[in-house]
């Protein structure tokens, strides 16, 4: 007998197939693997896309109503990673929220209709727009809902309930709707009894999981030399690497306001940022007015069958978000052997272990950002040793991410 799922989601890839975070695909696939029959609902503003099949996954496509903001978008071009390029903060909350609206309504009524064609054993939610549409037809059906948010800062908020509840009312009904279980990415941000805590999440029904990793791909035996011949990259430069998108949360300017201080002890040093975001166009300014412009590359999103190499070709790793900065990217890196400098917030510390396999750095003391810095460009043998450990440590506490979907699906079958 066929299992189906159907599973409601805003993206399956965010910029273009196998570009972005591998999440999503990642799931959808291991569902396949596990013998289900995939069906996902998600939107477009392209006239010619209804139904399509890509890797074995059918796709059901609506068209929603209000989507401000953004070029075309499909399951592999995600309107919120376009939308989130807006240089206006006003504008990109406006356009998110008018852009959620729109989305829970058209998969709402797609869904229904792809659940009379292909009756699915359950329904999996992702993310801020995905979850009410899951939670509202498998409702309707009697059928259980299985929520997915990947990652949050919510269980941190220290501010007012009630602009909590003006905000962020999207991202905090994605949290208290009623499902079998809400299955959060494990990112260092928070913990299941934060989660219960502050969003008043029952704490039997929270599964924090850590993402995947493709060991393999990112442990190819790739030379430094070679790496950097390829990407056209200075032989004796100390590079520091960074992988995130340049949104506020994850603070890039930090880095680059250290780079001068850094500079004037290491002046060979160079910095990749790889990731794109509404504030790439103010960093380039910044840069420019630091004079530090000439040794950053600003490479934007970059297809990941090219990210080994951008990791083999660095020497240090570099995460300054406020609430936690153990993500797919530092753990990838890791994996890569590079050591990692990073805030020690949230739950950072129980990866990266400072002395060890990294250098932590107090979040009330970002005047040390570029001592941290220069204590791995100026020593190789410090260096060497932590991007040994990381490796290690990665290599051996690290799933693949076959292995971490499998045990979120092996989970969510004993439930049913």
């Amino acid at each position: 007998m066929m299992k189906n799922v159907l599973v409601i989601t805003p993206f399956i890839w965010e910029g273009g197939p196998w570009r972005g975070k591998r999440t999503v695909y990642a799931l959808l696939e291991g569902f396949r693997r596990a013998g289900y029959d995939v069906h996902v609902v998600t939107a477009t503003n392209r006239s010619d896309l209804h139904e399509e099949e890509w890797q074995g996954i059918h796709i059901h496509y609506f068209r929603p109503t209000i989507a401000p903001g953004a070029g075309q978008f499909d399951a592999f071009h995600s309107f919120l990673s376009q939308v989130a390029q807006g240089a206006s903060p006003w504008r990109r909350h406006l356009n998110f929220r008018l852009f959620w609206l729109s989305f829970v309504w058209g998969a709402t009524r797609r869904a229904k209709e792809v659940a009379r064609q292909h009756p699915p054993t359950f329904l999996y939610g992702i993310n801020n727009p995905g979850i009410p549409p899951a939670w509202r037809v498998a409702r309707s059906l009697g059928l259980p809902m299985f929520s997915r948010i990947m990652g949050s800062y919510l269980p941190q908020w220290s501010g007012s309930r009630l602009l909590l509840y003006l905000a962020r009312f999207d991202e905090l009904l994605a949290f208290k709707l009623p499902a079998a279980a809400l299955i959060v990415t494990e990112d260092g941000q928070a913990s299941a009894l934060d989660i219960h805590q502050r969003l008043g999440v029952p704490l039997e029904r929270v599964w924090l999981f850590r993402n995947g990793i493709d060991k393999s791909f990112f442990q190819q035996p790739l030379d430094k030399k070679s790496m950097r011949e390829k990407l056209g990259l200075p032989q004796e430069a100390g590079i520091i690497l960074w992988v995130a998108q340049l949104v506020p949360i994850k603070h890039p300017e930090r880095l680059i306001d250290a780079l001068p201080a850094v500079l004037a002890h290491a002046p060979q040093t160079h910095v990749i940022m790889l990731g794109d975001g509404p504030l790439r166009d103010a960093l380039q300014r910044r840069a420019l007015d630091l004079g530090v412009a000439d040794v950053i590359r600003f490479e934007g999103f970059v297809a990941r069958d090219a990210l080994p190499a951008y990791f083999h070709a660095s020497d240090l790793f570099v995460a300054l978000s406020d609430f936690g900065n153990i993500g797919n990217s530092t753990l990838e890196a890791m994996l890569c052997g590079l050591p990692v400098v990073a805030l020690d917030n949230g739950r950072t510390a129980e990866v990266v272990h400072h002395g060890e396999n990294g250098v932590l750095i107090p979040p009330d003391q970002l005047e040390r950002i570029p001592n941290a810095l220069l204590s791995l460009l100026e020593n190789d043998a410090l260096r060497a040793r932590l991007g040994a450990n990381a490796a290690r440590y990665a290599d051996e506490n690290l799933f693949t991410w076959e292995e971490r979907i499998d045990r979120e699906i092996a989970r969510i079958e004993k439930v049913l």
